[in-house]
């Protein structure tokens, strides 16, 4: 019994495992094991134990290039294991021999066993989603049909009027969350609905959060609209072309205020109370500031990143042809932020103090993360892939409120003619 327990120790080795994975690829695309195998394949293993079990002399092993599998095989049967090769590579690999005909014949059997017991919950899932979502999908839930149960009964309940997502999942599964955009339910519900669809083709000019918002709204669902808002200072709104009072009197008050989606939505056009311009401000402790020293313009603050709040208000404001003025951190967040905004508004956007002489005033310590650097490669607007050049140089960033002073000229000489 120790010898057997030796002998496998023995064919445990590196060299010998690597050899019974080569046999089990070839197996498994051909359905043999071949006639030879290069030496080259153990470059990076010792393979003198091999050699030793072949029984071969060191000055012969030398010369050789490749081993023979038949006579591998023939040592294997002579051994005190006598084994045949499919043992030995079942054993090395510690997995059954497959070949791949059979593992591709198994996977459309269950992949279409997975399809069939959709189509008795609903035929509408095979219909709409592609064969990549399906197969995706069965891979990820495997036997678990629960929530496709529940995103069918869901497509046969969508509201009639506006209901915002968490109280249609609760009215429907029970769970406020179980159309969150992170879970299988919410991902599975969006997949539908934006094959549900009506409208033609995506507009690659909206952004992604633009995109899933829109396909809810079609079919009366909001998101979260109460804690989705934006910042504004200066702006008016009209609704059924009479001038909202509140977005009348917080203007002529100078209040800054956080406008929900919902408002913004409700609204059919805006506009900045004075003039036609507006400056929109990534970080909220410049926009304090900004609201102090200059509080005869228009601002909006993102708030460092655009939410569709945002983009929704920036929509209305760009529908009423006004100049949009964009200011954010130089770092590659914020360099990201001008692109995109420069990329959906060519002819209205314009950026505020994000130049050069803004980032050798502004830089700061801290150092950007090999993630963020590689950000700076999506960046392609002539001017901010000037500073994106001189970040990738330099691994800083340079904050807003060590340029504000660049800021605040370009603001009189840009905004206030």
């Amino acid at each position: 019994m120790d010898n057997l327990i030796e002998a496998k120790k023995f064919l445990n080795q590196p060299v010998f495992r690597k050899l019974g994975q080569e046999l089990a690829r070839r197996y498994y695309s051909k359905g043999s094991f071949g006639l030879s195998v290069g030496r080259q394949l153990f470059r990076n293993e010792s393979d003198e134990a091999l050699r030793q079990f072949l029984g071969i002399t060191e000055w012969e092993w030398k010369s050789r290039k490749a081993i023979s599998v038949e006579s591998f095989e023939r040592a294997l049967k002579n051994s005190l294991l006598e084994w045949s090769l499919a043992e030995f590579v079942v054993f090395t690999t510690e997995k059954p021999l497959q070949l791949k005909s059979d593992v591709e014949e198994k996977k459309r059997v269950l992949h279409a066993n997975f399809v069939t017991r959709l189509n008795q919950i609903d035929p509408l899932f095979s219909e709409k989603l592609n064969v990549k979502q399906l197969t995706q999908w069965h891979e990820d839930l495997g036997g678990d049909f629960e929530i496709f149960e529940a995103v069918s009964k869901a497509l046969k309940q969508l509201p009639k009027e506006w209901t915002r997502l968490p109280f249609f999942a609760y009215q429907q599964t029970g769970d406020a969350h179980f159309f969150d955009e992170t879970k299988n339910g919410g991902r599975l519900l969006l997949q539908m609905l934006t094959a549900l669809s009506r409208r033609m083709e995506n507009d690659k000019k909206l952004s992604v959060v633009e995109e899933k918002n829109i396909i809810l709204n079609e079919f009366q669902l909001l998101r979260d609209d109460i804690h989705n808002f934006v910042s504004v200072h200066g702006l008016v709104a009209e609704k059924n072309n009479t001038i909202s009072q509140m977005w009348l009197n917080a203007w002529s008050e100078g209040v800054t205020w956080n406008v929900p989606l919902k408002e913004i939505l409700r609204m059919d056009s805006i506009y900045p109370g004075q003039g036609n311009k507006v400056l929109i401000i990534e970080n909220s402790a410049v926009y304090s500031v900004l609201l102090e020293l200059v509080p005869e313009i228009a601002i909006i603050c993102s708030s460092g990143q655009f939410t569709y709040a945002v983009w929704q208000l920036l929509r209305k404001l760009s529908e009423n042809n006004v100049k949009l003025y964009y200011s954010g951190d130089l770092d590659p967040e914020g360099l990201l932020m001008a692109e995109k905004l420069i990329e959906m508004f060519p002819d209205q956007v314009q950026t505020i103090g994000m130049s050069l002489e803004s980032y050798q005033v502004g830089q700061q310590l801290s150092k950007l993360l090999p993630q963020q650097l590689k950000q700076l490669q999506k960046i392609n607007s002539k001017e901010l892939k000037l500073i994106a050049k001189k970040m990738e140089i330099s691994h800083i960033k340079a904050y807003q409120e060590g340029y504000l002073d660049i800021i605040l000229a370009e603001i009189n000489e840009k905004m206030q003619k």
